[in-house]
């Protein structure tokens, strides 16, 4: 607009190149279009996978969920004891034990139970 008005060679000048400029800018963008889509695409996916990290975290530190049944596999037996002790403290009122082998570790597990009333066993 302003070698329109000033009609000098620099105005013109200066005029063209903004028209360059502007013209390299639309050619970026429509070049880099697709890096664009692909930056966008990759932060929503990395907006979802905080989301998913923060609920594994939150579920981590709720230590008040113990879950009711698991599954050991050879060499877990820690992981198995641990379980069941957590199991035998998280007892409110009674404990009904089913097992064919019972021996002296079942009632070392029993000794782990929180006493709440003296009528429970």
């Amino acid at each position: 607009m302003l070698s329109t008005v000033l009609r000098s060679d620099t105005a013109i000048k200066v005029s063209i190149q903004i028209m360059n400029a502007f013209v390299a800018m639309r050619r970026f963008l429509r070049d880099s279009a697709e890096v664009f889509h692909r930056l966008d695409s990759l932060e929503l996916k990395q907006l979802e996978t905080d989301k998913k990290v923060e609920r594994v975290l939150n579920a981590i530190e709720d230590s008040s969920s113990l879950p009711k049944q698991g599954i050991f596999f050879e060499g877990q037996v820690f992981d198995a004891w641990k379980f069941a002790s957590d199991l035998v403290r998280s007892a409110k009122s009674s404990i009904v034990l089913i097992d064919n082998y019972i021996d002296d570790t079942v009632l070392q597990l029993f000794a782990k139970r929180k006493k709440r009333s003296p009528f429970l066993f």
